[in-house]
């Protein structure tokens, strides 16, 4: 999902041992338009505070009676230091309708690529880096019982 679907639930999780059940607002967008971004955001809470208060929670989710609810905010991006105030305040009154909130940054770019391998199976040397300068497994056994 996106902050741009607000009229969807990014994702439910219950956490059934400690009784949480945590709305999740996944956030993929950059903070070029902090207008827009907030205004979106505002937007989202507001819709998930109506899906929550109107007890539809509960119809899809019966069993979650009583469980607190945690409104957790994943963003992908960095947010800018106004960007960040402006989620503290979103915080509070979060806390003040009675619910808990919670914001974490996620990293979501690819990490390094493996080596390719060749009509062999096997990475190039260069692409294998300094392992390939090591003993083999065998060679290290011949060495310890030799």
């Amino acid at each position: 999902m996106s902050l741009l679907d607000v009229d969807s639930i990014d994702y439910i999780g219950v956490n059934i041992l400690f009784k949480h059940v945590y709305v999740g607002i996944f956030d993929d967008l950059d903070w070029d338009d902090e207008a827009a971004h907030c205004a979106l955001l505002t937007k989202k809470i507001d819709r998930y505070m109506q899906y929550i208060r109107s007890g539809q929670i509960l119809l899809s989710y019966p069993a979650v009676r009583g469980y607190a609810i945690v409104f957790e905010y994943v963003a992908t991006r960095p947010m800018t230091p106004s960007a960040e105030q402006f989620w503290k305040t979103r915080e509070r009154i979060i806390r003040a309708s009675g619910f808990e909130a919670r914001g974490r940054m996620v990293d979501v770019r690819p990490g390094p690529r493996a080596p390719e391998p060749d009509a062999n199976g096997a990475a190039s040397r260069a692409e294998q880096g300094e392992a390939a300068t090591l003993p083999s497994p065998l060679a290290l056994r011949r060495a310890a019982i030799g």
